[in-house]
């Protein structure tokens, strides 16, 4: 299988999870709350990038490919 990251296409088409990297993330009831159905963490989708501190709107950020940083490329997902 190819390694887990925001770059590397996955055969469900889904994103990768930060945590464990399968591609189980899915949106929660709670606008811009995201869970794996795998190991079961918690994501919350932020505006300012944890990594560089750039910021993006969250309206782009409706995509996979979008929940990574423009700047850094760094998820734009943290533990909630």
């Amino acid at each position: 299988m190819s390694e887990p990251g925001f770059g590397t296409a996955n055969p469900l088409g889904r994103a990768p999870c930060p945590q464990c990297g399968e591609p189980w993330l899915r949106p929660t009831q709670l606008p811009g709350r995201m869970r794996c159905v795998n190991c079961l963490s918690r994501f919350e989708l932020v505006s300012q990038c944890p990594n560089c501190g750039e910021h993006q709107t969250i309206a782009r950020m409706s995509h996979t490919e979008d929940m990574k940083c423009q700047s850094c490329g760094s998820s734009m997902l943290r533990a909630a």
